[in-house]
């Protein structure tokens, strides 16, 4: 597998939305939404290619406030789809994702076994190089978390994790943009380890 890097990586944030949060029981929701802020900022503060994604807005709420803060721009013009569980089975998500213009995808999303999953394998069948960032994604339990990803490795996903992903993206922390990445799992992940 080619390494992930800023040049040929894109981040899909995919249905972190009010009430789809209230339903990760796999693992501790402020871990999730962490990672979440940090990929979020990794995208916006240095510029990786980026899209928010939410389904049934009416019913389960707009993306969660952590998005709406970190990634306004991709907030204000996130692909609300109307309940398609595989995101690029809709036509302006699969648009979106082409527009980017990268082969390599990094995902999170909830829930794991729902859209995530889903989204995941149709990234796969569409050609692209996936790799899920476990900790800013979650489901109603460990198990469906464990049999999921199970799945996803048989598919070909690369299953990771936050920190994992900043670092195969940023290997020189002495680098301006190293940097600048280091702060934001300064801010987002480390300083909340004590909390």
């Amino acid at each position: 597998m080619e390494k992930f890097t800023p040049q040929n990586a894109a981040i899909l944030l995919i249905d972190h939305q009010d009430m789809t949060v209230s339903w990760i029981k796999s693992l501790p929701k402020e871990v999730v939404i962490a990672n979440v802020r940090m990929l979020a900022r990794l995208g916006a503060e240095l510029n990786i290619p980026h899209l928010v994604t939410s389904t049934m807005e009416d019913n389960i709420g707009t993306n969660i406030q952590d998005i709406q803060a970190t990634a306004p721009t991709a907030y204000a013009q996130r692909i609300k789809r109307g309940g398609t569980l595989n995101c690029f089975l809709d036509e302006n998500f699969r648009a979106a994702v082409k527009a980017l213009g990268r082969k390599n995808l990094i995902m999170a999303g909830l829930t794991t076994d729902i859209c995530l999953y889903h989204s995941a394998v149709g990234a796969n069948e569409e050609g692209y190089t996936v790799q899920v960032v476990a900790d800013a994604c979650g489901s109603m339990s460990a198990l469906a978390d464990q049999l999921t990803y199970d799945r996803l490795r048989q598919a070909g996903v690369v299953i990771t994790g936050g920190n994992q992903v900043l670092t195969e993206l940023y290997q020189d922390f002495g680098t301006e943009a190293g940097q600048q990445a280091m702060q934001i799992n300064l801010q987002e992940i480390v300083s909340k380890l004590n909390g």
